[in-house]
């Protein structure tokens, strides 16, 4: 109301009666310029001293409601500034609760993707335990049964070891008295020989005196040298069937040597299987007089055996068997080997078919083992099953390999076996 009162926009009546409606500020033109302004001059001018006061006081006014609005202008625009510093805060301040909305989203994704992954980590562990329990139980029963097993082949290990035994000495308390018939069978054939000859020697002195008593008669002679070349043709036959006797004899003395050595060495080796000391798939077998067991080969056809091995504990059980002078069509120019896989223990445990790959070294016995240069040789061994008989995988080296640089030393060869897989 107070604006009202003082404000130059309001419209007024004209004073002079012209009934126009000036806004207040224009006032003072119009009445100059209204058409009644003539006729009241008086009152005219008595408007016009009362306009001037109304001038005076509307300007004053005016300034001082111009200086309230600078003041209210300036406190809006502090206003206003500080509203735009709000509204600017408070974007910043909703720009960064959307931030932290969507942090706390993705916070709340990867705890629940962590609980997540927490629980499968927690089921796969306690199934992991639970099946290491029952690993661990199948374990301590097959190394139960294992040792009940074991147990049981060692006793019927040792029943067969005694068995052996048994045979052995029975075979060689049989052997003995063989060989002992053989010796008396020798002398007795030597004897019989000597006296032969002893008697074809006085049948030949007989003769002699016969020829030169007798020498004009030619035909008496001629009969007579007919019979002594048959008895002599008979004596040559005698002594060539009594050299090939004790040659058989020779050959069945070394072969029934040879079975019992068999026989020993199966004894042996029925005790490596029951316990095969060495499991790391590696051996190194020294062959000691090595001409003496050649010249033995070359006679009799021996066969060398390693001893037992393994490739690992609980694995195959392996031997190397060496024929020095070769054997078939290599006999003679090489020495022949071969890799058996023999029945073990733990077969019903392993895999089959065995498939096997071996390095046969024969080490260089150089003084300096910088320059020593090793011959190597790579071969593959199969078996179907542990049921199944082998065809033997035999390998070659030629003798002039065996008898160049130092593979032969002090009459004694050095032969390793290395399981790769």
């Amino acid at each position: 109301m107070e604006h009202l009162i003082h404000c130059g926009q309001v419209l007024e009546e004209c004073p002079n009666g012209c009934q126009a409606f000036i806004p207040r500020i224009r006032m003072r033109s119009h009445l100059k310029e209204c058409p009644r302004n003539q006729h009241n001059l008086s009152s005219q001018q008595r408007m016009s001293v009362s306009m001037d006061r109304l001038d005076r006081q509307s300007d004053q006014r005016l300034l001082v409601i111009e200086q309230d609005v600078g003041t209210i202008r300036s406190v809006l625009n502090e206003e206003i500034r500080q509203r735009l510093h709000l509204i600017t805060d408070v974007g910043n301040i909703r720009k960064q609760n959307q931030v932290v909305e969507d942090w706390t989203r993705e916070t709340e994704k990867a705890m629940d993707e962590l609980r997540r992954q927490m629980e499968e980590e927690t089921s796969r562990k306690a199934f992991a335990i639970e099946q290491n329990q029952l690993d661990v139980q199948y374990c301590c029963d097959i190394t139960q049964s294992l040792k009940e097993q074991v147990e049981s082949r060692l006793d019927e290990a040792t029943k067969l070891v005694n068995q052996l035994s048994a045979d052995v000495t029975y075979h060689q308390n049989q052997l003995n008295d063989n060989i002992l018939k053989l010796e008396e069978l020798i002398f007795e054939n030597e004897r019989l020989n000597r006296e032969k000859f002893f008697q074809i020697e006085e049948f030949l002195q007989q003769i002699n005196e016969d020829i030169k008593t007798k020498l004009g008669n030619s035909d008496y002679v001629t009969s007579k040298q007919a019979t002594l070349d048959y008895e002599v043709k008979n004596v040559k036959n005698i002594v060539c069937e009594t050299e090939e006797r004790c040659d058989k004899l020779d050959r069945a003395l070394h072969q029934t040597m040879q079975n019992i050595s068999d026989l020993e060495t199966q004894m042996a080796m029925q005790q490596r299987i029951a316990s095969v000391q060495n499991i790391r798939g590696h051996l190194i077998w020294r062959i000691k007089d090595y001409s003496k067991k050649l010249e033995e080969s070359k006679q009799y056809d021996t066969i060398l055996h390693s001893a037992m091995f393994s490739n690992k504990a609980f694995g195959y059980a392996l031997r190397l068997d060496i024929y020095l002078n070769g054997k078939g069509t290599w006999k003679g120019r090489n020495m022949i080997a071969c890799l058996n896989v023999l029945s073990g223990e733990y077969d019903p445990l392993l895999a089959w078919p065995c498939r096997l790959q071996a390095e046969i070294i024969i080490r260089d016995q150089c003084s300096n083992a910088a320059d020593a240069e090793d011959y190597v040789k790579t071969i593959f061994v199969r078996k179907k099953s542990d049921d199944f008989i082998q065809s033997n995988q035999y390998f070659h080296i030629p003798h002039k390999v065996i008898t160049s640089r130092n593979y032969l030393r002090n009459d004694s060869m050095f032969i390793e076996v290395r399981v790769l897989k």
